[in-house]
């Protein structure tokens, strides 16, 4: 009798425990590297705002920091200087359009409409936060080489992706009649982009999607003639 009774209250005992351990681990921090790198977002996230807001100059390390709620020395903690801020934010612009590259099965008649979309001012607010975020890093790497080649790299490797998918997609074209309408293409939508933020929007009178569907015809054309 005594050794069940014993038996029981071990038992519970290790029930008790094996409890506690779960409860335990609800509230178990995160392993560090998971840990750094919540921070690591925080910091980016903040600097995005204040370049958006303020433009890339008055983005102080003072100014991420304090919308990051963070101090200074925390910051340089994960980031040794503002240049390494702005790779880690073009690196995320570059990998949010390489994915929307990759997804980019739109047949080629929303191609203009797309053009149009972007004229009018009609994106979204993500995106347009996105244009001002490169148009901001494209005027710093005008006088910070270290910015210049951070530009440099993220350029080559959409260009790399943009020509790849125009050869998956248009087969007729060898890789330097595809290299020519990639660049055009991105002359057009470039374009369309610093229309959009020079002027809220464009009056219904310059926005002709027959136009654009001529012209997408003939850059998707077999000629060079285009």
């Amino acid at each position: 009798m005594f050794i069940l009774i014993m038996r029981d209250r071990i038992a519970r005992l290790q029930e008790g425990a094996a409890l506690a351990q779960s409860e335990a681990s609800k509230f178990k921090r995160p392993p560090k590297d998971l840990r750094d790198q919540a921070r690591r977002d925080q910091i980016v996230t903040a600097a995005r705002q204040c370049v958006v807001r303020h433009g890339f100059h008055a983005a102080t390390m003072a100014e991420i920091a304090a919308a990051a709620r963070m101090s200074v020395g925390q910051i340089y903690r994960y980031f040794p200087n503002k240049e390494a801020i702005v790779h880690a934010i073009v690196e995320r612009i570059v990998a949010q359009r390489l994915q929307g590259k990759m997804r980019l099965a739109a047949p080629k008649e929303d191609v203009p409409s797309l053009l149009a979309q972007q004229l009018a001012g009609d994106s979204p607010q993500e995106q347009r936060e996105e244009y001002i975020l490169m148009l901001e890093v494209i005027a710093e790497a005008t006088r910070n080489p270290a910015v210049a080649e951070i530009v440099r790299q993220a350029d080559q490797r959409l260009y790399d992706q943009a020509v790849a998918i125009f050869l998956h997609d248009n087969p007729q074209f060898d890789r330097e009649q595809a290299s020519r309408r990639v660049v055009l293409l991105t002359i057009l939508f470039e374009g369309a982009m610093f229309h959009s933020m020079r002027r809220r929007r464009s009056e219904p009178s310059a926005l002709s999607f027959s136009l654009y569907r001529e012209l997408i015809a003939r850059v998707l054309s077999a000629s060079d003639d285009c």
